[in-house]
């Protein structure tokens, strides 16, 4: 079988700029699907849940909407390269989903490199940071991952850091003893990850009617998600409509703080856990 011959710089160029193009394409139907949604909405919000893990960085907000939008039941997204690192491939007839993944150019070459739209997360971006002080992010592309379920190979198993909701509430309250009545526990835990959102989203960051309340809602329930406890409802922000003059909808700020925010109440529960040793082994 012949070797499929390599692309020519123009042809790669033209590749790329179609393959960002397409994944722009994701995100506006993304952003428009976020406001007239209730169940997309919480499908963005279920997929950055999934996809925060303990062994590596998160996938940034805006990628989990474009994964959200390509692949909604998503648990484990990684390059091609990644997945033959851990003994599995990409399945035969699969389609990669497209994320923003950063162009990293020389120091010296970075000022000749049109940058492309950012991602807006904090952990692709990490990865492409200066190297030595000789490589910087000067841009972003559409690259190709894969979902596990669209790989074959060596069996793999989810990293994952999960708590009894008995154990975050050990946590929270500073306290050994669990409440005996049924579902008190359960309730006290949504509470505090509802009261702890409310602490980091202001009305100031949310300033339409309703929004701080729809904000702090899916803050709790990405939160609950990532712990492994039930969740209380997430609730979509009242933005249809909103129009604003910057690139990216309101809703991309939305979701992004939303995000962050359960990312980072989860992430402090479970410091905490691991401090009190709660957190089961392995």
């Amino acid at each position: 079988m012949p070797r499929k011959s390599k692309m020519t710089d123009e042809e790669r160029r033209a590749y790329s700029a179609k393959m960002r193009g397409e994944l722009e394409a994701v995100m506006d139907r993304a952003y428009d699907a976020m406001v007239g949604s209730e169940e997309f909405w919480a499908a963005v919000m279920r997929t950055a849940a999934n996809l925060t893990h303990p062994d590596r960085d998160d996938r940034s907000p805006t990628n989990c909407i474009a994964i959200a939008a390509q692949c909604p039941h998503a648990t484990r997204v990684l390059s091609s390269g990644d997945w033959r690192k851990a003994g599995r491939f990409p399945a035969k007839g699969s389609t990669s989903i497209r994320i923003w993944t950063p162009i990293k150019r020389r120091t010296e070459d970075a000022q000749d490199v049109t940058a492309v739209p950012a991602d807006g997360g904090q952990c692709e971006a990490a990865s492409g940071a200066a190297e030595g002080g000789e490589r910087r992010v000067s841009g972003y592309k559409a690259g190709p991952v894969f979902d596990i379920s669209q790989t074959d190979g060596d069996p793999y198993e989810l990293p994952a850091v999960r708590l009894t909701v008995e154990a975050v509430w050990s946590v929270i309250a500073e306290v050994d003893e669990v409440p005996e009545a049924p579902g008190e526990c359960d309730y006290a835990v949504r509470l505090h990850l509802y009261n702890a959102a409310l602490q980091r989203i202001t009305e100031a960051d949310a300033p339409v009617c309703g929004q701080r309340e729809a904000e702090v809602a899916s803050a709790a329930h990405v939160a609950a998600l990532i712990l492994g406890i039930t969740p209380g409802p997430a609730v979509m922000p009242p933005l249809a409509g909103v129009i604003t003059q910057g690139k990216k909808p309101l809703v991309h700020e939305s979701a992004v703080r939303v995000i962050e925010t359960g990312r980072a109440i989860a992430h402090a529960i479970t410091t905490a856990a691991k401090g009190r040793e709660l957190v089961p082994a392995g």
